[in-house]
């Protein structure tokens, strides 16, 4: 059984978009944050209550699920020249949706990174929900 881990240690270019997809995550994670910081600190909100309420993992998953589906990536992943596709056809709102989900907690999001690297694959360029999805992320 071959993994995504055995094709990242060994292929430069799977480290490469890996790699261009944390960084990726990071921007669109700064997209999202900063106003959420922003907002609650003008309107003088404790940050203790505002963690606990999940706005912001659900404002993430939101973000980029419409993104990916309207126009195919997020801001941090059209910076890093990366693009959404539905392995076949147009991508939908489910897929976008379903591939997006993990990134509601990001945990989640981490779990979702390794299980996907640890499923004997033939795209190790998927998370798992990528490949529940039958979605993959590529360079343009």
């Amino acid at each position: 059984m071959v993994t995504g881990f055995d094709y990242l240690s060994k292929d430069k270019a799977l480290q490469e978009h890996w790699l261009r997809r944390f960084v990726a995550i990071v921007i669109d994670w700064l997209v999202i944050w900063i106003p959420f910081m922003v907002f609650f600190s003008v309107l003088s909100i404790a940050w203790f209550s505002f963690m606990f309420i999940g706005i912001p993992g659900a404002a993430f998953f939101l973000y980029c699920a419409f993104f990916e589906y309207v126009i195919g990536g997020t801001v941090g992943k059209m910076l890093m020249r990366l693009k959404v596709v539905a392995l076949s056809g147009k991508l939908d709102i489910a897929q976008a949706l379903l591939r997006n989900i993990s990134k509601i907690f990001w945990p989640l999001l981490l779990l979702d990174w390794i299980i996907g690297m640890a499923i004997d694959t033939q795209d190790p360029r998927q998370k798992w929900s990528d490949q529940l999805a039958k979605t993959s992320v590529m360079l343009y």
